[in-house]
């Protein structure tokens, strides 16, 4: 049989291993603490500075209707443009009237 501080020795070197191994696990447990923590705050900034589906289909509404709008626009001063044209087309073959003052 061995002698009793010989398993002392053995025991207490398992145990100092053992330690060292927990001491390693705990910092890779602090590095992965640090790394969540870290995420979990961009994640909350992410959302909260995202778009939802809802505010991406209110601005193109809003879009869709200044389109419209604008293309109105472009279409009633191309019709005014042709009615302008057609007056002065109008009035330069017409004799122009002196009123008596």
């Amino acid at each position: 049989m061995l002698p009793y501080s010989y398993m002392t020795d053995e025991i207490m070197k398992k145990l100092k291993d053992h330690d060292d191994h927990f001491a390693s696990i705990d910092g890779q447990l602090d590095l992965i603490a640090i790394t969540v923590v870290n995420h979990t705050q961009r994640l909350d900034n992410i959302e909260e500075n995202m778009v939802t589906k809802q505010d991406h289909q209110e601005v193109m509404k809003a879009l869709d209707q200044i389109i419209k709008l604008h293309v109105k626009t472009d279409q009633e001063i191309t019709f005014l443009g042709h009615r302008v044209k057609r007056l002065e087309d109008a009035t330069q073959n017409k004799p122009l009237m002196r009123l008596a003052v």
